[in-house]
């Protein structure tokens, strides 16, 4: 399955191709017609050229109220990191309406199956096969520093997701998954961190945001939550709630 940002590219790729422009020009040139001993008829000038996005197209903010909640997600967070720093993430391409995407081709053919030789056949392994890998490297565990723009970035994060739960703390995990992803956080994201005591999650933005090390430690509290900033190493490595956090168990 595509990350977000795989899917960033895809989405700009097919915006770029369904956001072309309709231009329309009319008016025509003759040199002859006119009365007799009158001279070529003067060219009738060509109308304004116009250009107009096709009605289907989501432009600007607009997308931070995309049905799709991916594109939602992501333009939040693009406009988050510019803030803090003007120019920093690319812009999203203005889209298309979901419902205005058209529907897949049917009777397609499908794609036969490849066969797979019998079971009791063996495999014959080429004579310059390279030796087996050696061990992998220690994969690391413990946070990394957040720079400047990150830590402005979890701060207008960590404001987003406190005024999620301004009514007071959640329930229990499910309310406050719902409350989450009512600010549009992305349920797969959203990690219950193993253990008893409070409940607390951890939002990945790693893939989601500009900021490849940026998470969030959410803590539901008596009146609410608490919301720390944290850098997790680059994506690939251990899952986010097993990064081990500077100071705590």
């Amino acid at each position: 399955m595509s990350t977000p940002k795989r899917l960033l590219k895809t989405l700009a790729l097919s915006a770029a191709a369904l956001g072309a422009l309709s231009l329309t020009a009319c008016g025509t040139q003759t040199t002859g017609g006119g009365p007799a001993g009158a001279g070529p008829v003067a060219a009738k000038p060509a109308a304004a050229v116009t250009a107009t996005p096709s009605p289907r197209m989501v432009s600007g903010k607009d997308l931070e109220r995309h049905p799709d909640p991916i594109v939602r997600a992501q333009a939040i967070a693009v406009r988050i990191t510019n803030t803090c720093a003007p120019g920093t993430a690319m812009e999203l391409p203005p889209l298309p309406e979901v419902s205005g995407l058209a529907e897949p081709a049917t009777g397609t053919p499908p794609v036969p199956p490849v066969p797979s030789p019998p079971a009791d056949v063996p495999v014959e392994l080429p004579s310059d096969l390279p030796p087996p890998p050696g061990p992998e490297a220690a994969v690391p565990y413990d946070e990394v520093p957040l720079n400047e723009v990150d830590r402005c970035a979890a701060d207008a994060h960590a404001d987003r997701v406190r005024g999620a739960f301004a009514g007071g703390a959640p329930a229990d995990e499910a309310a406050l998954r719902k409350a989450l992803a009512g600010v549009d956080y992305l349920p797969e994201n959203v990690h219950r961190m193993p253990g008893g005591g409070a409940l607390r999650v951890r939002i990945d933005l790693r893939d989601l945001s500009p900021n490849d090390n940026l998470a969030l430690e959410v803590t539901a509290t008596a009146t609410g939550v608490r919301v720390d900033a944290f850098g997790a190493p680059l994506p690939g490595g251990p899952d986010i709630t097993e990064i081990r956090r500077t100071g705590t168990a």
